[in-house]
Parts: C-alpha cells; sequence; structure tokens
C-alpha cells in the first residue's frame, strides 16, 4: 500500500471541485490540495448573465413566439413560431432546473476573490460542504457570540482611530 503522506519534494495532488466558470473576461476552476485551495483561471469572452435574467429573456422571447404563432394562424405560422418557441422553452426550463444562480467569494488577508466556477446555489452548497471541515480543522471554529463581540471591537477601534472629517478650507 502506498504511503499517503507526500514526500517533501513532491508535487501536491489535487482533487477538481465541482463547478466551473466564466466572467466577462475569463474561465475559473477550482481544485482542492491537502493544505490549500487552488483557483486557476484563464482568459476568455464568455459573459455569465443571473439566472432572473436569463429566465426573463427565454420567457419574454417565448412570449413573442406565442403572440405571433395566435396572430398568424394556420399551419404554417405555428410551425414558423413554434420551432423557435420550442428552442426558449427548452432554454428556460434548463435554466430553472439549473436552479437559483448565487455570488461567491474567498477572502483571504492578502486578496479577495470571485469564485465564478461556483454560481449555482446547490454548487456552492456541495462547495462549501467539502471546504467547511477542513477550514474549520485548519482555522477551528469560534462561538457566534465571540465573533460578535470581535466584529463589535473591530468596527470601535476603526472608527475610534479614523480623523475627524474637514468640511470647507482650513483657516489660513
Amino acid at each position: 500500500m502506498p504511503d499517503p503522506t507526500p514526500k517533501p519534494n513532491s508535487a501536491p495532488v489535487y482533487k477538481k471541485l465541482p463547478g466551473k466558470g466564466r466572467s466577462l473576461v475569463e474561465y475559473v476552476t477550482l481544485y482542492l490540495a491537502r493544505d490549500h485551495l487552488l483557483s486557476v483561471s484563464g482568459t476568455g469572452f464568455s459573459k455569465t448573465i443571473a439566472g432572473l435574467l436569463l429566465n426573463a429573456l427565454w420567457g419574454t422571447l417565448l412570449f413573442i413566439c406565442l403572440v405571433g404563432a395566435l396572430s398568424t394562424g394556420g399551419a404554417a405560422g405555428w410551425l414558423g413560431w413554434g420551432i423557435p418557441g420550442a428552442i426558449f422553452l427548452a432554454l428556460l426550463l434548463i435554466n430553472l432546473f439549473r436552479g437559483p444562480t448565487c455570488a461567491c467569494e474567498i477572502h483571504t488577508a492578502v486578496q479577495s476573490r470571485r469564485l465564478y466556477s461556483v454560481n449555482r446555489l446547490r454548487r456552492a452548497e456541495r462547495f462549501l460542504g467539502i471546504l467547511r471541515p477542513l477550514l474549520l480543522a485548519a482555522q477551528g471554529q469560534i462561538a457566534p457570540d465571540e465573533l460578535r463581540q470581535r466584529i463589535d471591537a473591530a468596527r470601535q477601534s476603526a472608527f475610534a482611530n479614523a480623523a475627524p472629517p474637514v468640511i470647507g478650507q482650513p483657516p489660513r
């Protein structure tokens, strides 16, 4: 049986996480190693639109096809409007069955990054199910009351150290 502990000079073993996504200018895939998360991105030109907007688009086009079919009458009108209408209905149903969309970000001490590959709610739940135990094992868990106290203390210190606002020109 091979030794599961990595050798000091060996490359980490990555497991591809669920999902992949695109933004206006990049394509993103996530991989999990034993001790870190890797986000791989490349440039591309696909645009991701929120599920609700896609539903509105496909629904509107479907409605236009339905009105067109009803106004023209006859088999030719139904055939001419029905084929695109069937396509828009299929696209609407596919988007509905994929589930609600979401935005997922990861925040570290040095940067914040949107994870475009985690763009549906079910996918985000699976992703967090994999990642949450690893994060808790590495960082530990803070009780909700202690977390609220830390956040309040950080807010108070941020505002206590802030300079007062300057209104108008300083006197000469």
